[in-house]
């Protein structure tokens, strides 16, 4: 996949929008806001599967709440 790095280029242009697609498509983005905006919109992208997986480990002793922000600490760190 090419990616033009413009820097008016739209983030919905990426092909797919998938989250590995935005994830391949910053990996290639040179530093700057059209990277920024893709990195979030990647980190939107996999927050279900953040969440997803904090709510599979709920009943166990620890808040809920407290494992969908791990969860989703984790993810940011790792985007």
């Amino acid at each position: 996949m090419t990616v033009t790095e413009a820097p008016h280029q739209p983030v919905h242009s990426v092909a797919g929008n998938s989250a590995s697609d935005l994830l391949a498509a910053m990996a290639t983005a040179s530093p700057g806001r059209h990277r920024d905006r893709l990195r979030a919109q990647a980190i939107e992208a996999w927050l279900p599967l953040a969440r997803h997986l904090a709510h599979r480990y709920s009943g166990r002793g620890e808040p809920t709440d407290d494992l969908i922000q791990t969860a989703t600490v984790g993810l940011i760190k790792a985007v």
